[in-house]
C-alpha cells in the first residue's frame, strides 16, 4: 500500500485553485501544432495544474514499506570429541558419533568444527557451514586415530585456534571426553586466559563415573568459561545433554528489516516532461 511521507504539501493544490479563479492570466491560448485531434486548449489551466500536480506528488514523498528477513551470524561451535582407547568400551564412540551427527544436523546458520583427541589433537574439520562435509568427515573418525591415551587440554588450544579468528556471534566448544588427562603438553591456565581473551565457552561432557573422569577439571574449565558440565552414565543421557546444549544456545537468528520504497522520482520525472512542453509551447505563442 503506498503511502505519504508529507502528506501536507497536498494543501499547495488548494491554494493553486483559489489562485486560478482570483489571478487569471492575460494568455490563455495553448496550441498543440503536433497532435491532430487537440486543435486549440482555450485556457492553459489544465496543463500547469498537472504540473502542480506531479511536483506535488513527488514532493509528499510516495513510499512503499517492504519487509525484509535478515539472517544473523550464527553461534561458532566446535565439537571436540575423545576417541582415546576407552572410548571403544561399551561401543562410547559409535554412541557418540550417532549423537554428535544429529547434533550438527540442528545447527542451520552456524558455522561448525571438529576436533579429535587421544595422545594427541588434532582439526578434523574446519569451521564451516557444510553440515554435511562434518558430518562426513565426523563418520571417519574412529578409536585410536589420535593415539590411545587422553590430551583434553591440548584439543582445547586446537578448538580455540578454530574459534579466534572467526566472525560468529558466540563461540563454543563441546567437549566430551571419558577419561583424565593424562598426555596434554599445555597448561590449564594457558588455557583459561585463552578462552577469557576471546570470550569461548565451553561445555563439557565427561562420559563415566567419578572415579573415571576428573569432574573437578571439567566443572572447573566450564564454570570459569560461563559454560556447564555434565555427567553421562548411559546412551540416553549423552542424546539429553547435546540436545539440552542444543536448546540452551538457541539464538533468534532471525531479524525483521522494514525499508521505504521511495517512489517519488516518477512524478517528478513526469512533472519536469510536462515543465519542458509547457516552456516549448509557450515560446510559439
Amino acid at each position: 500500500m503506498i503511502e505519504f511521507g508529507n502528506l501536507w504539501v497536498f494543501i499547495l493544490i488548494p491554494f493553486y485553485l483559489i489562485c486560478l479563479k482570483f489571478c487569471p492570466e492575460k494568455r490563455t491560448a495553448v496550441y498543440f501544432p503536433h497532435f491532430q485531434f487537440v486543435k486549440k486548449i482555450n485556457n492553459d489551466s489544465i496543463f500547469k495544474f498537472l504540473i502542480l500536480f506531479f511536483v506535488t506528488l513527488s514532493l509528499s514523498n510516495p513510499y512503499k514499506k517492504k519487509e525484509i528477513i535478515q539472517t544473523n551470524k550464527g553461534d561458532g561451535i566446535v565439537l571436540s570429541i575423545d576417541s582415546s582407547g576407552s572410548m571403544n568400551q561399551f561401543n562410547k564412540f559409535k554412541i557418540v558419533q550417532n549423537v554428535a551427527s544429529s547434533f550438527i544436523s540442528k545447527r542451520d546458520n552456524d558455522k561448525l568444527g571438529l576436533v579429535v583427541f587421544g595422545q594427541n589433537a588434532f582439526i578434523a574439520s574446519p569451521l564451516t557451514k557444510d553440515r554435511k562435509f562434518v558430518k562426513d568427515v565426523l563418520s571417519k573418525m574412529y578409536v585410536g586415530i589420535a593415539g590411545q591415551n587422553t590430551a583434553i587440554l591440548d584439543s582445547l588450544i586446537q578448538s580455540i585456534r578454530l574459534l579466534k579468528k572467526s566472525d560468529v556471534k558466540t563461540k563454543i566448544i563441546i567437549l566430551l571426553t571419558d577419561g583424565i588427562d593424562n598426555a596434554s603438553k599445555v597448561g590449564l591456565n594457558d588455557i583459561m586466559k585463552e578462552l577469557k581473551k576471546y570470550k569461548i565457552k565451553v561445555y563439557t561432557i565427561g562420559i563415566g563415573g567419578n572415579g573415571e573422569v576428573n569432574y573437578r577439571l571439567l566443572n572447573y574449565i566450564s564454570q570459569q568459561s560461563g559454560g556447564k558440565m555434565y555427567q553421562a552414565l548411559s546412551a540416553k543421557d549423552i542424546a539429553t545433554i547435546y540436545d539440552t546444549i542444543d536448546k540452551l544456545e538457541k539464538t533468534d537468528i532471525k531479524n525483521k528489516i522494514i525499508y521505504k520504497e521511495n517512489y517519488f522520482i516518477y512524478p517528478l520525472m513526469i512533472a519536469i516532461l510536462l515543465m519542458i512542453l509547457y516552456i516549448d509551447r509557450r515560446k510559439k505563442w
